[in-house]
């Protein structure tokens, strides 16, 4: 039996992965070749994409005669070629983020003339991942509303990358439909949540209205976009539950909530800092000095006065000097002819504010 499968070994199984390795070689070589060869081809292919369509999205014509020009191309480029479809999807792509207004609508138009719409689709539907990003990808920058269809099939994707893309991008094609965003708020992701943001700022979508429920999530990633949402809205109803999370233990969502507290001049939250303020890591700390100097009040001045001259970290008293020169700079200019530390530090101050 030894004698037997040893024979087997020698006489097949060596030579077949040899021979097997052998072909993998020899197929990969081939297809080196001929991607090489094919290199000029498609640099050509490219130059004629981008001077085509470029020049036919800001065109005059109307939508007959873009569809008849784009038919004449399709029949000059290898349009049935993947690498084809991605060179034109590109190309589009680069356009529509520097276009607006009218011109902007032409590569819509283009998209579907090309029938790059449906290979699009067909990467959402592919079974690997890198191609669904692709796809969606596609479709959002592009702002191909039809494709929301789609997508809702793809919104509870259990790969947590496929459905946080998903969601963003249906955000952006629905310009703020909620409803799959508001029942997975936004997954425990920062990169989900400044793609949510961009596309708020892109999109001049209207406000969610979960946002008051999202205030209240246990998700630290919730709250984050809650609170900047609510900053982007300009919104102060929730202003009390703002300011309750500056007693929450996830530091980065401290420094938005400290950050939207300024911005939204939330006065009320004076008190809430000062009590805080020595009881937090040097970075809040100096985040909570920044706000104090645009929402205090009297009460943070005379606690600037009384700080200053005993402050010995001089990060915090630097920040410190800006904050009450904002507030009161000729108190600030008592304080400075009793240390000339203190002086030094006004200085640089305003010297950085011209």
């Amino acid at each position: 039996m030894e004698y037997v499968i040893h024979n087997i070994k020698h006489y097949y199984v060596i030579p077949f992965f040899l021979i097997l390795a052998l072909a993998l070689v020899i197929i990969l070589l081939l297809n080196r070749i001929y991607y090489q060869y094919n290199l000029p081809y498609r640099y050509h292919v490219t130059l004629e994409s981008q001077r085509f369509l470029t020049e036919i999205t800001l065109s005059n014509h109307d939508k007959n005669t873009i569809k008849q020009k784009i038919a004449e191309f399709k029949s000059q480029i290898p349009i049935h070629k993947t690498w084809c479809k991605e060179i034109l999807v590109e190309d589009l792509i680069k356009i529509k983020n520097n276009l607006k207004g009218k011109t902007a609508k032409n590569i819509l138009i283009i998209y579907k003339a090309l029938d790059l719409n449906h290979y699009s689709a067909s990467l959402i539907r592919d079974f690997r991942k890198y191609k669904k990003y692709e796809g969606i990808r596609h479709f959002q920058a592009l702002g191909y509303k039809p494709g929301v269809s789609l997508l809702q099939k793809y919104l509870f994707h259990p790969n947590k990358v496929i459905r946080s893309n998903v969601n963003v991008a249906y955000l952006a094609l629905s310009k703020g439909d909620w409803k799959a965003v508001g029942k997975v708020p936004i997954k425990r992701s920062i990169i989900a949540t400044i793609k949510v943001m961009d596309v708020l700022h892109k999109e001049k979508i209207p406000q969610p209205i979960h946002l008051d429920l999202w205030i209240q999530s246990q998700d630290p990633m919730v709250l984050k976009l809650a609170v900047m949402a609510m900053v982007f809205y300009n919104y102060r109803n929730k202003s009390a539950e703002i300011i309750k999370l500056l007693y929450h233990e996830n530091k980065a969502l401290k420094v938005d909530v400290i950050t939207a507290i300024q911005d939204l001049f939330l006065e009320e939250a004076e008190d809430d800092l000062l009590f805080l303020l020595h009881n937090e890591p040097l970075e809040i700390q100096l985040e909570m000095l920044e706000a104090l100097g645009v929402i205090g009040s009297e009460k943070t001045i005379a606690f600037l006065k009384s700080e200053i001259p005993k402050q010995q970290i001089k990060d915090i008293k630097l920040k410190m000097v800006c904050s009450l020169n904002n507030l009161d700079p000729v108190d600030l200019d008592l304080l400075g002819n009793e240390d000339a530390d203190t002086q030094k530090m006004i200085n640089h101050t305003r010297k950085l504010a011209l």
